[in-house]
């Protein structure tokens, strides 16, 4: 399945990438992020280890992830409770802020719970989405 969501926002695409591109602090801001660190860096990406937990269940996900500095991060899965995750975030000057926009592709290994979770799936990156701008707005209201 595909989610797709983007929003305009009131930052610069410099401000809003620096949140996105900090896992190690994911776990103060974002909703049911228990733990989040980079456990692998290369010049070009690293591997990020996200311990979330949702509904009662929790779950470890590991992802490379792509930055290319104030435009866009990719992430792919490396290991987790899917059988396929990726996607991009991609960051665009809009006016005097910037368009935000995450494109994600997402499988479980269950059938079932496919034909379940869009509806919360798409919920829960609108919320991830949220959480990420209003980061940005406390980071930068506290200058």
């Amino acid at each position: 399945m595909r989610i797709q969501h983007s929003i305009l926002v009131p930052f610069s695409v410099g401000e809003i990438f620096d949140v996105v591109n900090d896992v190690d602090r994911y776990q103060e801001f974002l909703p049911g992020c228990q733990s989040s660190i980079v456990v692998n860096e290369t010049p070009t990406s690293y591997d990020a280890q996200l311990s979330v937990a949702a509904y009662g269940v929790q779950e470890t996900i590991l992802t490379r992830n792509t930055p290319i500095c104030c435009r866009s991060l990719k992430l792919e899965l490396i290991e987790g409770p899917f059988a396929q995750l990726g996607g991009n975030w991609t960051f665009t000057d809009y006016g005097e802020g910037s368009r935000v926009s995450l494109d994600l592709t997402c499988e479980f290994e269950s059938r079932l719970l496919n034909l379940f979770s869009n509806a919360l799936l798409k919920r829960g990156i609108e919320k991830t989405v949220e959480a990420f701008v209003s980061e940005v707005r406390r980071r930068h209201d506290s200058c």
